[in-house]
């Protein structure tokens, strides 16, 4: 395939368009519990206390994760300060970081106007943007698997390189006479370390991934490049003894990157083996049902269809016989690679009982290198027909019907009528105008987008279709903070954090009732400190923080062992300081024994109240 653009210089809109895209609005959502106000914290007392080794929450160890998006945040924090926009900061560059991988990736296939297209595509699918500015582990192993396919396409490519050198030595009738140059031989050698370079690459890559999530950042990587080989097994013979080489030094790097960390806090924090490969990797799916993450088979199918909006109706033409034979080898190779790395992902997390919607995020790199390889409007240069002169090209704008371009711009405006919706009638967000307003207002400029675009080309229509999705998606964050406190189990404790810090006075003891509030230390330190640490009542023993092994002794006698205890400090003269789950103000008056308890906050569904 012709690399006709491969110089071409990139638009003057487009690096301010995609930072934008990435770093636009950071701070101006409050974290949201649980994930955001976990994650945020443990970073937060990583700063605070110094202990970069073993995240903690509440002070205590929390080993559900490896540490890498941790230690991105902290470092984020120390160098900004404790801010929403710095906790989502390291998101956008994670973001920004799988593109660029994205971006590579496409131009050495297929040119530079194609993979700024994979750059667009990639920032405006809906999924991949929120989760580029929602504070997870997701969008860091996403970045990781990313590069580490990268890195291993590099490397064939250098073994590709290393054939076409030695069949170039090979038509040689001479070789060149003893103790002179051997350009060919040079040539051979820089293109086996060049090899063995990327694969060294590859392999650091998978071992960042797997300081942030474990095993999948191994196993996505290797199964896509497996593919690759065992598709070319007839010619990839000659490459196996490089390759194995390859690999076996790869792994010494990833065991020399990866284990140390494990083993050391495997030393330092008892059962912490057992908790994190038992509990945590092997137990992941069997104990998806006791953590609300069992899901059907099917559930990824329609997160898949919302979350690659306004992209997701090409992905119905995207695998054609025929746009497959039109395909030269080398394009072959990077399409059969990225239709495993994103047919693998999803099939490997369907078939896993534990579902959240985000699992799905490292096939997005993929879903939009593979669209934009296939249709010519994006870039994509058009196969020579000599050399396929028997097989129509399915990847021209035509390939498919013309509704299928006209729907791209209209899925743009989606989110402007959805967020709405939910706000009405799944979080009961009533009584704000805008709710009632915004869907009408949306369905008008859908309608006029479909209007329009029935006189607009392919390529018009993906350009508009990602300024809209730009536009519906900024305004949808913009909004957010109207109803950040309505979310339910997702909402912000920022307002409740706040109100703690106005209320409580030296001498105060505070007291967390029902159930932890994650994030809470995040807002609220340092009333609540390393030095000062709450109260715990009525906490059921198998939920965070008591979930891992020692927990609950290492609070000490801060967790109240039972309610008679909780009833005499209500009653009693100190000025006490509940945060309690929904109903805990209610459900504690009785226990106050005559004393009128005070309701100081109500923040969604947290309470915050006192018996003086």
């Amino acid at each position: 395939m012709p690399h006709a653009d491969s110089d071409q210089r990139p638009p003057w809109w487009f690096l301010p368009f995609v930072l934008l895209l990435f770093v636009g609005l950071l701070g101006t959502r409050s974290l949201n519990e649980p994930d955001e106000g976990r994650y945020a914290e443990i970073a937060r007392e990583m700063v605070e206390t110094g202990n970069w080794l073993v995240p903690h929450i509440w002070y205590v160890p929390h080993l559900d994760k490896p540490p890498f998006t941790y230690w991105a945040v902290a470092t984020s924090l120390s160098v900004f300060g404790v801010n929403e926009w710095a906790v989502r900061l390291p998101l956008a560059l994670a973001g920004l970081s799988a593109a660029w991988a994205t971006f590579l990736l496409v131009r050495s296939v297929a040119g530079a106007a194609a993979a700024r297209w994979s750059v667009l595509i990639l920032g405006t699918s809906m999924l991949y943007w929120v989760m580029a500015r929602m504070l997870t582990t997701d969008i860091f192993l996403t970045q990781f698997i990313a590069w580490a396919i990268y890195f291993f396409w590099r490397s064939w490519r250098s073994l590709d390189a290393l054939e076409e050198r030695s069949a170039a030595s090979s038509q040689q009738s001479a070789m060149p006479p003893e103790g002179e140059p051997d350009p060919a031989g040079d040539a051979r050698a820089l293109a086996a370390r060049r090899c063995f370079g990327w694969q060294l690459a590859a392999w650091a890559a998978m071992a960042g991934g797997a300081l942030t999530k474990g095993p999948i950042a191994l196993v996505i990587p290797l199964v896509a490049f497996c593919a690759l080989v065992w598709w070319r097994r007839g010619t990839a013979a000659p490459r196996l003894s490089i390759l194995l080489f390859g690999a076996l030094a790869g792994a010494t790097l990833f065991v020399a990157l990866a284990l140390p960390w494990f083993l050391m806090v495997w030393e330092s924090v008892p059962n912490s083996f057992e908790f994190m490969v038992k509990g945590q990797i092997v137990g992941h799916a069997m104990q998806a049902a006791a953590k609300n993450r069992a899901q059907p088979f099917w559930f990824f199918l329609p997160v898949l269809a919302v979350g690659f909006l306004p992209w997701t109706p090409l992905l119905g033409w995207l695998w054609r016989r025929a746009h497959w034979r039109s395909l030269d080898t080398r394009t072959q190779d990077a399409w059969l690679m990225m239709s495993v790395w994103a047919g693998f992902t999803f099939v490997l997390f369907s078939l896993n009982s534990a579902k959240l919607m985000h699992y799905i995020l490292p096939m997005f790199p993929a879903l939009a290198a593979l669209v934009v390889l296939r249709w010519p409007a994006f870039g994509t240069p058009v196969p020579d027909p000599a050399s396929a002169p028997l097989v129509p090209h399915a990847g021209s704008e035509t390939g498919a019907p013309a509704w299928i371009w006209r729907a791209l711009p209209a899925g743009a405006v989606l989110p402007l009528i959805a967020f709405p919706i939910v706000c009405w009638f799944v979080f009961k967000v009533r009584d704000q105008l805008w709710v009632r307003f915004a869907p009408f207002a949306a369905a008008l400029l859908l309608i006029v987008v479909a209007w329009e675009s029935r006189k607009w080309s392919a390529a018009l229509c993906a350009r508009w279709a990602c300024g809209l999705a730009a536009i519906s998606l900024f305004f949808v964050v913009a909004l957010t903070p109207l109803v950040e406190t309505e979310l339910r189990s997702n909402q912000t404790l920022k307002p409740l954090g706040l109100a703690l810090k106005r209320e409580f006075r030296e001498g105060d003891m505070l007291i967390v009732r029902h159930r932890i509030p994650q994030g809470l230390p995040f807002y609220a330190h340092p009333v609540i400190s390393a030095e000062r640490r709450p109260y715990l009542s009525g906490l059921p023993e198998h939920r965070m923080p008591f979930e891992f092994p020692g927990n609950r002794a290492r609070f000490g006698d801060r967790v109240l062992k039972d309610d008679a205890i909780f009833s005499n400090l209500l009653a009693g003269q100190q000025r006490v300081i509940v945060v309690g789950f929904k109903g805990a103000f209610t459900s504690s008056r009785p226990l106050a024994r005559g004393k009128p308890l005070r309701l100081l906050a109500q923040v969604g569904d947290w309470e915050l109240f006192t018996n003086q």
